[in-house]
Formats: structure tokens, C-alpha cells, sequence
């Protein structure tokens, strides 16, 4: 991620409070703004039941888990939904062309991959000019200015993919576009493709009937091409980023597109109100409304079964099945379980934590290396105990081991390579060992 997320992280822990809090308040605040962005956006030609709509929609999507996940994808999305805002008013007011500049480099400087989306206001503005016969010339120079952040942090990107890129850990693929609508939908790819297929009509006839009325007055019509241009382009969104990285045999994951939830929210309220009757979008409100209130009654009742501590049953387990053997090291396998161990688990076991790492086997067990030097990497900043695969053999006959999770390599070497695993006990698709050096005859 660039450094202008950092620096908002580092301002947001300036206020008192929880950490655990103020951590997250620049997603909570890229929440809000996206919210916020879609209601004006929507407002700017349709009533206010469709700009409601487009808010639950996404209150409704998985995207709302990023409202408290202290990463910068929703301040992402956040600043562009506002950028929208702002280029679908620019000629309104002065100060709007200005504003445009502010949030589209803030939306780069959260995440370098947001200057594909300056791509989506480019041609967006390439219409409204083929269309109005006018240049806006500031709009250009906002675009310009926005991918500064991208070309300034680009020699820390080239020098990270010098170390990560060779075994990175997510891949691009052609099929991974349609499998990013689906996480985002939670539909069948199928009918992500419908929808997408639908939208894309409806450009095509917006655009047609633009064609033929030109030279008429057209500040009262409800669907402006330019603004279902834009629209369109978040829509895919994720497709540009696929090609892009593939293209540059870079990484990609699907959580990189979530740009594409303004295009999915803001398209599905213009075919709601092409489609049927202008009055529909009211009664999908109230559809919504119901869905809304269900779903957050889950979510409480969720809430209310999981109790308000911050003790992990994970790592209270493993201390109390541990304190047996108080005198060998406690291994985790997954370096995210890694990384959370060492901050919430009780103090007497996070003394015995390790992390044994190989970057060979490593990548030839799960085909990348990329936890392995990330977690080299953090060992130089933060107390973590991290040792290589060798090094810890020689000096451990015997081990526990917690094993399953995201880039578990470990315990598929230990079983590979012959050792004695006796099972404590298994909670889902984790399980706790007692290793021996001794082998399996």
C-alpha cells in the first residue's frame, strides 16, 4: 500500500481510545463517504428512494466487513464514490474541480491500483467532451495531478516486486474477473454475468438515443451517457485490473476491486428504473428495508452469542493444552495465525511461539514463498521469533505443532518427511500435535 495510507493510520492514532478503534476509523470514515457517495450520485437525476436504494444495497453487500477492517479498501472505494460525486457536479460550482483533484489522489494515494480508476473519469470525460464539444481542461489536469502518489511510490513497487514478484502469492487469471463478481454478489457467476450483460444494454441504448437527440436540451433527463460511462467503468472495474496484472505478470486478488461495488449498486438502480416502472424503485426500498433489518438482527444475534471479550477460545485452548510440555516451543504453521497469536494470546504462551519458515519448500508445498519473506521481513521490526527450517530441526527434537490455516506448508513437510505427529485435539480445520523427530517406520 503507499505511504498516504500509512500517514492517515498514524493521524487517526493520534486520538485517544482504543487502539482497536481508532485503528479502523479510517475505514469507518471510508464507509461513510461511500455510502454518502452513492445516495448524491444517484440524487443528482433520480428520487430519493433510488438513492436510498443504492445506500442499502450496499449496506446489504460483503463489502460493509470492510467498515471495520483497519486496511484501506474502503477509504479506496470512499474516495471515489465522492470523485464521482464531485465530476458529476463539476460544472455546478468552482470549487468542484479543485475538490475532484483532492479525493481522486487521495483514492490513489490508498491503494496505487486506484489509478486504474483515474482511467474510468478519463474516458468518462472523453465522452461528455465528444459529446458537448468542449474541453474542461481542469478535469484533465485533476486526473494528472491524482496519479502523482502511483509515480512517486513506484520505486517501492518495483523494488517490492523485485522480492515477492518471482513466487507471489496471488497469481492473476482470466476466470479469477467473473469469481471477483460473484464474492461481491454472492450469486452464481452466471447471473453476475446477466447482470453485467443488462447493464451493458442499457450503455448501448443510452448512448443510441444520445445520438439522436444531440443538439436538445438534456439537463432534465434522468441517465446522462457520460455519468453511465463512468458508472460502467467501475462496473468492470475488476476485468481492467485482471488484464492489467496479467499483463504485467503482477498480483491480484479480488478484494483489490472493490471500486466495482459503486458500479454494481449505482447500475443495478438505473436497470431497476429502466426496466420497470418509475415507481419501483420505492418498493425495492422497501424490500431492501426488510433485508436490512434481518440482516442486522444477524448480525447482532452474532454479536450478542459471541460476547463482547477479546479472549480467543484459540489461543486460551492452545495455552491450556500446552502447559503440559511447558518446556519445548509451540509452532504455528499459518503465518496469520502466527501474527494474531503473538498479539492475543496469553502472555505464557506467546514466549513459545515460532514461526519456522524455508522459502524452497515453502514454495514448492504451496507454490509461493511470499509469507515466508514477509515474515523475515517483520522480524526485523517487531519481536517475532522466526527461524529457519535447518536451524530449528538441529535444535528441536520435539515440538508442538498448530497446524491448518492460509499457507500451511509446514505440516504437509512433517508428514511428507516421515515424523511422529500425535494428534491433542482438532477444532475445524485446525489441529494441535506433539511432534517428534523420531520417524514413522
Amino acid at each position: 500500500m503507499p505511504p498516504g495510507y500509512y500517514v492517515l493510520v498514524q493521524l487517526a492514532r493520534l486520538l485517544p481510545g482504543d487502539p482497536h478503534v481508532t485503528l479502523r476509523l479510517p475505514s469507518i470514515l471510508g464507509y461513510i463517504l461511500s455510502l454518502l457517495g452513492v445516495y448524491w450520485f444517484a440524487r443528482k437525476r433520480l428520487p430519493v428512494s433510488a438513492g436510498l436504494t443504492a445506500v442499502f444495497l450496499i449496506t446489504l453487500s460483503p463489502f460493509r466487513g470492510y467498515a471495520v477492517e483497519a486496511r484501506s479498501y474502503a477509504l479506496l472505494v470512499g474516495f471515489l464514490a465522492i470523485s464521482a460525486v464531485l465530476w458529476q457536479r463539476i460544472n455546478e460550482k468552482r470549487f468542484m474541480t479543485p475538490l475532484l483533484a483532492l479525493f481522486l489522489t487521495l483514492a490513489v494515494s490508498s491503494h496505487h491500483l486506484a489509478v486504474v480508476a483515474i482511467s474510468s473519469f478519463g474516458i468518462a470525460e472523453l465522452v461528455w467532451t465528444l459529446l458537448s464539444h468542449r474541453i474542461r481542461w481542469g478535469v484533465w489536469a485533476a486526473c494528472l495531478l491524482a496519479t502523482c502518489p502511483f509515480v512517486m511510490s513506484l520505486p517501492s513497487l518495483l523494488h517490492y516486486r523485485a522480492i515477492f514478484g518471482k513466487n507471489f502469492w496471488a497469481r492473476p487469471g482470466l476466470s479469477m474477473a467473473m469469481s471477483t463478481y460473484e464474492d461481491y454478489l454472492g450469486i452464481a457467476s452466471i447471473w453476475a454475468f446477466v447482470l453485467i450483460l443488462c447493464f451493458g444494454l442499457l450503455v448501448g441504448d443510452s448512448l443510441l438515443r444520445m445520438m439522436r437527440q444531440l443538439r436538445e436540451e438534456t439537463c432534465e433527463r434522468e441517465f446522462d451517457p457520460p455519468e453511465i460511462i463512468l458508472v460502467s467503468n467501475f462496473l468492470i472495474y475488476p476485468v481492467l485490473l485482471v488484464v492489467l496484472t496479467k499483463l504485467l505478470d503482477s498480483g491480484y486478488t479480488p478484494r483489490y476491486g472493490w471500486p466495482a461495488i459503486l458500479g454494481l449498486v449505482l447500475g443495478s438502480v438505473y436497470l431497476v428504473r429502466t426496466i420497470w416502472l418509475k415507481s419501483s424503485s420505492f418498493y425495492l426500498l422497501v424490500a431492501l428495508l426488510i433485508a436490512f433489518a434481518v440482516r442486522g438482527g444477524m448480525d447482532f444475534q452474532t454479536l450478542y452469542k459471541e460476547g463482547l471479550t477479546r479472549a480467543d477460545k484459540r489461543w486460551t485452548t492452545l495455552a491450556e493444552l500446552s502447559r503440559s510440555e511447558t518446556s519445548i516451543p509451540v509452532v504455528i504453521g499459518s503465518t496469520h495465525a502466527y501474527l494474531e497469536a503473538t498479539k492475543y494470546a496469553p502472555p505464557e504462551l506467546c514466549d513459545r511461539l515460532v514461526r519456522v519458515v524455508d522459502a524452497d519448500i515453502a514454495t514448492r508445498l504451496v507454490g509461493s514463498d511470499t509469507a515466508e519473506k514477509i515474515d523475515r521481513l517483520l522480524a526485523q521490526f517487531i519481536p517475532l521469533r522466526v527461524e529457519d527450517l535447518a536451524l530449528f530441526q538441529a535444535a528441536h527434537q520435539k515440538f508442538i505443532l498448530y497446524s491448518g490455516g492460509s499457507w500451511d506448508w509446514f505440516t504437509r513437510y512433517l508428514v511428507e518427511r516421515g515424523y511422529h505427529l500425535r494428534l491433542l485435539s482438532q477444532d475445524g480445520r485446525n489441529s494441535l500435535y506433539i511432534v517428534n523427530a523420531e520417524r514413522v517406520p
